[in-house]
């Protein structure tokens, strides 16, 4: 038996039942954190105008785009509330496998649940873990080529999975709508390296992509099977070379321990909203003015230690071009600057007027970024965050090396925090939104498992 079909296998039987409590639970903390977020991205430059566009080609009223309402296609607002969840940079992600997970499923998996009406919460929640276990193993087993963009070349087979589960695809059509992902799966990260809007708008494509392979298996379109291990599977053809040739390792890598195991459990939940690389950093230097209290006057210069790959991805001097926002997202200097100025680094910070504060750019010209070669990149579809931060002035030296930040499993946000973050979150997208309303909307998707039909969902958020 191949890998994939060792995987289908597991993926049409598994029932809600067979989910360890603690996985169900931690589910839900990112169900709610997504859906959060992607209220908050609806105001991120480009949304509208996708949204808008959407809007125009129109289509069959089957699933609800979050924040500006309205029903498209199930595949057009999938699309839609992925570009949101992933805007500001602020959702979850499993940092060994370089996978931002929900973004890619939970999109996916509530559009399908709309489309096909009348799903329970179990259901839904059942294909969330599943789709989200899925690209987690495949980015911790299979090593891209440099250059891939792991959330959108993987996250393409989570939506799938989503949706199919809900679709109710039987082995046959479920390992249809993975060849027919497959044939779609994509992603790079040259727009990331220029600052530009597609570094959001990719994955939200590779989610349109995923409910579209769920509905063409659903009409019986067929697709390869041999996805993952065939001559031109993605073992071999999206594979780093030197790994590429030993298929017998990512296959046990990828299935040890499937159905009893799941690695949404290991999903690290955002504090900040920017690049992953800039965390350990942002808390290394809001730790250091708080225990220390450094004054701004005291300083001279901040000095960032990272890896080569986290300088590549957030390091280089701060610079301002076509898109603001995710210059400020991927930058080490303006994040760790803003930390230090303000003390916190949230969602006000990442607007255009902020980014072009002048007091700010002139403080993340003091960050100097620099690489430790002995920080070696665990694999090709991540960094080495590990960071080490030193804040100099007054003939001091004051240091922080930190190798996890707050949110990450072994440092984790209470139920609290995460309560916080998501009211933050929908104040921010629309000011109108109360403190009850936001509680209610919360406590229901802290019990989702008992809701009869999670298309109540988008309308608690409207």
């Amino acid at each position: 038996m191949s890998a994939i079909e060792t995987v289908i296998k597991h993926l049409v039987k598994i029932k809600f039942e067979d989910i360890p409590e603690a996985t169900i639970e931690k589910q839900k903390d990112l169900l709610v954190d997504t859906l959060g977020v992607a209220i908050a991205g609806s105001k991120a430059p480009g949304v509208a105008e996708v949204v808008e566009l959407l809007k125009e080609i129109g289509g069959r009223e089957e699933s609800s785009i979050l924040h500006y309402g309205g029903k498209s296609p199930s595949f057009l607002a999938a699309m839609a509330n992925s570009l949101m969840a992933h805007a500001f940079d602020f959702d979850d992600m499993h940092e060994k496998a370089g996978i931002h997970a929900n973004v890619s499923v939970i999109p996916a998996a509530l559009a399908m649940a709309e489309k096909v009406g009348g799903v329970d919460g179990k259901t839904f929640l059942t294909a969330i873990v599943l789709g989200i276990d899925l690209i987690c193993r495949m980015g911790l087993s299979i090593p891209l080529f440099r250059g891939w963009h792991a959330t959108t070349t993987l996250g393409i087979f989570g939506a799938t999975v989503a949706s199919s589960k809900i679709l109710g695809l039987d082995e046959k059509q479920m390992a249809n709508a993975l060849g027919i992902a497959y044939s779609q799966a994509a992603g790079n990260r040259q727009g990331r390296l220029e600052g530009t809007l597609t570094k959001r708008l990719q994955v939200a494509l590779s989610v349109k992509s995923g409910v579209l392979s769920s509905i063409f298996a659903h009409r019986d379109l067929t697709g390869p099977k041999n996805i993952l291990e065939g001559d031109w599977g993605m073992f071999r053809l999206y594979g780093d070379r030197q790994y590429a040739e030993d298929p017998e390792k990512i296959v046990e890598s990828l299935t040890k321990d499937l159905g009893k195991i799941f690695l949404g459990d290991e999903l690290s939940i955002k504090p900040y909203p920017s690049c992953k690389a800039t965390h350990t950093p942002i808390y290394g230097a809001l730790n250091l003015m708080r225990e220390e209290r450094i004054e701004l006057e005291q300083i001279g210069e901040v000095e960032v230690i990272v890896s080569k790959g986290c300088y590549q991805t957030a390091g280089h001097p701060f610079e301002i071009r076509t898109d603001p926002q995710v210059d400020a997202q991927f930058s080490i200097p303006y994040t760790v600057a803003t930390a230090i100025l303000t003390g916190k680094v949230g969602l006000q910070d990442f607007t255009e007027t902020a980014i072009k504060d002048p007091r700010r750019t002139a403080w993340a010209k003091k960050v100097r970024v620099s690489i430790d070669p002995a920080l070696h990149e665990p694999s090709t579809n991540v960094v080495n965050l590990e960071s080490r931060v030193i804040i100099k002035g007054q003939g001091k030296n004051y240091s922080c090396r930190a190798s996890i930040s707050k949110g990450h499993p072994e440092c984790p946000m209470s139920a609290e925090e995460i309560f916080t973050k998501f009211e933050n979150c929908l104040q921010f997208g629309r000011n109108d939104f109360s403190p009850q309303k936001a509680r209610q909307a919360f406590d229901t998707m802290k019990n989702v498992e008992a809701v009869e039909n999670v298309s109540c969902l988008p309308v608690l958020l409207c």
